[in-house]
């Protein structure tokens, strides 16, 4: 019996995945962003306008990964030191 598909959204495209464990390098090469790119969990949609994501988690390992999560990949300092 094949897995069920897994499908998030990685810059606000759909990704599906069979596995359920990512790291930072399976979410960069899904949408073919480079090695020095931070991924970030989406806590809350949106964020409030001209606002850092303040509650939005950084994906450094693998992480669990559950239909319908939302996360970024940006570009290394996006966001600024908080």
């Amino acid at each position: 019996m094949e897995k069920e598909k897994i499908t998030i959204l990685i810059n606000q495209r759909p990704f599906h995945f069979h596995q359920e464990m990512l790291g930072p390098a399976d979410f960069r090469n899904a949408i073919g962003a480079p090695s020095d790119y931070e991924v970030w969990l989406i806590v809350h949609s949106p964020d409030p306008e001209g606002q850092l994501p303040m509650d939005d988690v950084q994906i450094i390992g693998s992480t669990h990964i559950h239909n319908g999560q939302k996360y970024r990949v940006v570009p290394h300092g996006t966001f600024g030191i908080r």
